[in-house]
């Protein structure tokens, strides 16, 4: 599904909403329900990092882009529930050196992680804040598969339209753990520092089971 398409579900969900809650809305609190599925697409900002390339100082950078994920939110006890997550970006690994910027090659960055949400429900709304703990996996044709350490904290909103269905907003900052070396795409690029730095946007539909 492309960005324009989400956008355009995501708006017909909130004409919905603004509808529904027209009509008198819907009585609602979270401790209905005991899970909730949530789809999301978002975009990601990654920060550039001094690198290697070969025998050339410079910097690596992955390209910005969309993102793709799900998460599975528990509800453990009020303001409070367990999440599962897995998110995935392909994008490409750029190097720039001396003014320029090569395409190195492309570059999957999956993350598998699980952590909490706290958050306190205001009628249809929950303000709620998330830090999740997991790794990170970066995956390169050719080469075996890396694997880090990282956490993503989050900030954002849920909405809720009915018993069943709502919407979800946040930012995130994933951060990666790279060990101080971390090697990657072709040609021997690698780079050092404490970790890979990210910052997105993301929405997705929450599903009350």
């Amino acid at each position: 599904m492309n960005r324009k398409s989400v956008l355009l579900l995501l708006a017909g969900i909130m004409l919905f909403s603004s509808t529904a809650w027209a009509q008198g809305g819907f009585e609602f609190t979270q401790q209905e329900h005991k899970l909730e599925i949530i789809p999301m697409y978002g975009y990601a900002w990654t920060w550039s990092k001094s690198a290697y390339y070969g025998t050339y100082s410079g910097d690596v950078d992955l390209k910005n882009g969309d993102f793709w994920g799900i998460a599975g939110d528990i509800n453990v006890k009020p303001g409070m529930q367990l999440r599962l997550l897995y998110r995935r970006q392909d994008t490409q690994v750029t190097w720039k050196f001396q003014g320029t910027t090569e395409d190195v090659g492309d570059i999957g960055v999956e993350y598998w992680h699980i952590g909490g949400v706290a958050g306190m429900q205001k009628g249809k709304i929950m303000p709620f804040t998330a830090f999740t703990l997991g790794t990170t996996r970066y995956i390169v044709d050719g080469f075996d598969d890396d694997y880090k350490f990282s956490i993503i904290l989050s900030i954002g909103a849920k909405v809720y339209l009915n018993e069943r269905l709502g919407l979800f907003f946040s930012g995130q900052m994933p951060f990666t753990f790279t060990d101080a070396f971390l090697g990657i795409g072709t040609g021997g690029m690698s780079f050092g520092g404490t970790g890979i730095v990210q910052m997105d946007l993301v929405g997705g539909v929450i599903v009350c089971l």
